[in-house]
């Protein structure tokens, strides 16, 4: 999107109840966004939503996680379920 652009379209879409994280970036695709959906189907539906609302926006890629193991410490179950929680240990160092 045009740089100027960017403080208007980044509040609304940080004002999205999906939305996980929205980030501006460096270079020609200058803004990041993460949407926790909950079916791939509902992809096209953002993705409509976005280029209606916000036409100076381009979508230039997409990735989809079809499931997650784990979200904000909590294990999932295939449902998405919370089965148990792992809290995180702030001062361990990173596994490799």
């Amino acid at each position: 999107m045009p740089p100027a652009d960017l403080p208007e379209i980044g509040h609304a879409l940080i004002q999205l109840p999906e939305t996980r994280n929205c980030a501006a970036l460096t270079g020609p695709h200058n803004l990041v966004l993460q949407a926790s959906l909950h079916s791939v189907s509902d992809v096209l539906r953002l993705e409509t939503h976005l280029a209606t609302a916000h036409p100076s926006l381009d979508i230039v890629d997409r990735v989809i996680t079809l499931r997650q193991d784990k979200l904000l410490g909590h294990l999932l179950d295939p449902q998405g379920r919370s089965v148990g929680v792992i809290p995180p240990d702030l001062w361990a160092e990173p596994a490799v």
